[in-house]
């Protein structure tokens, strides 16, 4: 029966997609060193943290999605190995009294909260462009990480509060923070993240398809304008996450230039008093700090603020956008047009179709790191032939001019290098 649960419970934009990377790429490795990854599907913690949540849109899902944190807890709770991790970054969000219901259906494990938490600064204009996502209009430079949306406000991206929610009925040194280094790549953070976890499994693998959702600066602002002038019926969380998410900002936006989003001064100013109050307070309360809190003090990015994007590259972004989309709706109608000459095909071509723009971004990548592999490859083979030659032209040095001919017949065997040697010497 488990011993420890590890619940990673946010906050959002810290990493958290890499870190779930990692562990499901290793799932199996991690099984074998009786570690589980809870939940096979994504889908069933993210509901699982509307569950604990208590959040009003689980109503306008399928039942089962009701069901998905009792499923967890059953999992965790029949599982023969030592420990399992939960990594879902929006359980952050969790009010005290949620976290204390959540906790209790974990009564009689060693249960451990990790916290992943990085610069409050550039964490402002990240939460903006999520809730951008979902058809919000408000100005980046006139809108505050708060309201009700809080997944996306301070009250789930400042470690402090998260940790004094769910820490308050553990012990300090059970409640672990784990700050993102300010140097992106490499292994830092998983290495952090581990030794929170308590995890000391070898050989897993750490490479992981780096899949940057972050709009540049017109197209977070292009985005924003849309949002303004959509209507019914691309209204509610579900028609949001597939047509403003989904289809226009992870399927076009995101390849339009990758020009970082500013703050105001005003904002700087409220991320860097938080910063301060929250390393003050984690330091207090003696939990376990894996990096260093000066990774929280909030900087400011050299770079525009989004109302600062002239109607010219406004303009150069819409156009870019049509055309993608107008390329993406030829796709589909071919694929339709195909489905419907033939009926018996038409699933699989439609199957076909989605699966291909969803991988798209990823098979290219993935393409690009094989070629890469076989140029070196290829370098290693022309490497090892050289080596060969020179290996031939030397044994036919030591033939020609060691041995008689007619002892060694034109090949040099270890025969004939023992008679060689016994005949003179």
């Amino acid at each position: 029966m488990t011993e420890r649960v590890y619940l990673h419970v946010g906050a959002p934009k810290s990493g958290t997609t890499y870190l779930q990377a990692v562990l499901e790429q290793n799932r199996d490795r991690l099984a074998s060193a009786g570690v589980l990854v809870v939940g096979t599907e994504h889908l069933d913690r993210v509901h699982a943290a509307m569950v604990v949540r208590q959040d009003p849109r689980l109503e306008a899902l399928p039942d089962r999605a009701a069901g998905a944190w009792s499923r967890l807890v059953e999992q965790i709770r029949a599982w023969p190995g030592a420990s399992a991790i939960l990594s879902y970054e929006l359980f952050a969000g969790a009010s005290a009294e949620q976290v204390t219901a959540a906790l209790r259906d974990l009564d009689g494990l060693e249960t451990h909260v990790v916290i992943t938490a990085r610069d409050l600064g550039t964490a402002m204009p990240s939460a903006w462009q999520e809730r951008l996502k979902f058809a919000l209009t408000t100005p980046l430079e006139t809108w505050k990480p708060a309201g009700s949306r809080a997944e996306w406000g301070w009250r789930a991206m400042d470690p402090a509060g998260v940790a004094r929610r769910w820490g308050a009925s553990l012990p300090p040194e059970r409640v672990h923070i784990v700050t993102v280094p300010r140097e992106r790549g490499g292994d830092v953070l998983w290495h952090r993240f581990a030794a929170a976890c308590g995890l000391t499994v070898p050989g897993l693998d750490l490479r992981t398809e780096q899949v940057n959702e972050s709009l540049g600066l017109v197209a977070a602002e292009l985005l924003r304008r849309v949002n303004k002038a959509v209507r019914a019926p691309i209204v509610g969380n579900r028609e949001q996450a597939l047509w403003l998410r989904d289809t226009l900002a992870h399927g076009v936006l995101v390849h339009l230039g990758r020009e970082p989003i500013g703050i105001t001064e005003a904002q700087h100013a409220d991320a860097a008093e938080r910063a301060r109050a929250a390393a003050l307070a984690l330091t207090g309360a003696g939990y376990d700090v894996q990096g260093d809190l000066d990774d929280l003090v909030a900087t400011r990015p050299e770079a525009r603020t989004p109302s600062e994007a002239g109607d010219g590259e406004l303009l150069e972004a819409a156009v870019e956008t049509i055309v993608r989309l107008l390329l993406e709706l030829r796709e589909r109608t071919h694929e339709r047009d195909q489905a419907q000459q033939d009926p018996g095909s038409r699933l699989t071509s439609l199957r076909r179709g989605a699966v291909r723009r969803v991988a798209a971004p990823v098979t290219d990548r993935r393409v690009e790191r094989l070629q890469e592999r076989v140029a070196e490859l290829e370098a290693q083979v022309a490497e090892d032939r050289t080596l060969h030659l020179r290996v031939a032209e030397l044994s036919d040095v030591v033939t020609e001019l060691l041995l008689p001919a007619t002892l060694a017949r034109g090949r040099v065997t270890a025969a004939a290098l023992r008679r060689y040697r016994g005949e003179s010497l």
